[in-house]
C-alpha cells in the first residue's frame, strides 16, 4: 500500500546525508516528491542510520559548469535492502521553492 501523499519524479540526483552536523555519506537519489525522497545507499552508511531519526539532506543540481545547492530536512521513514526513504519536515517557503527547483530539475531522470 501507497503511504505517499504526493506523486515523485523519478531522478537520479547527488546527496549529501548529513547526521549531527557529520557528513555520512554521498549517495543518489532514486525518487524525489514533494514530500519526500527515497535514496540508494551502501550498506556501510545504513547501518548508521535508524528508523525515526533526523537527518539533513543536501540536493546537487548541475547545470552546465554551475552547481546549486539544497539543504532540506527529512526523518527516515523506511530502510530496506536498496536504500532509505524519508520524509521532508520543516517547511517553510525557502524549502517549497527548493522541492519545485528540485522536482522542476532536467539532469538525469532513471530509466526504468
Amino acid at each position: 500500500m501507497e503511504n505517499r501523499w504526493s506523486d515523485r519524479r523519478d531522478l537520479c540526483l547527488g546527496v549529501d546525508i548529513i547526521q549531527q552536523g557529520k557528513k555520512l555519506a554521498t549517495c543518489t537519489s532514486r525518487d524525489v516528491g514533494l514530500g519526500g525522497t527515497y535514496i540508494d545507499i551502501d550498506n556501510e552508511t545504513k547501518q548508521r542510520l535508524h528508523l525515526d531519526s533526523d537527518v539533513e539532506l543536501i540536493f546537487h543540481l548541475l547545470d552546465g559548469q554551475q552547481e546549486t545547492k539544497h539543504t532540506l530536512y527529512a526523518r527516515i521513514v523506511r530502510v530496506d535492502t536498496s536504500g532509505v526513504g524519508l520524509k521532508f519536515h520543516e517547511f517553510d517557503t525557502g524549502v517549497f521553492r527548493s522541492l519545485q527547483e528540485i522536482m522542476g530539475y532536467h539532469g538525469v531522470e532513471r530509466v526504468h
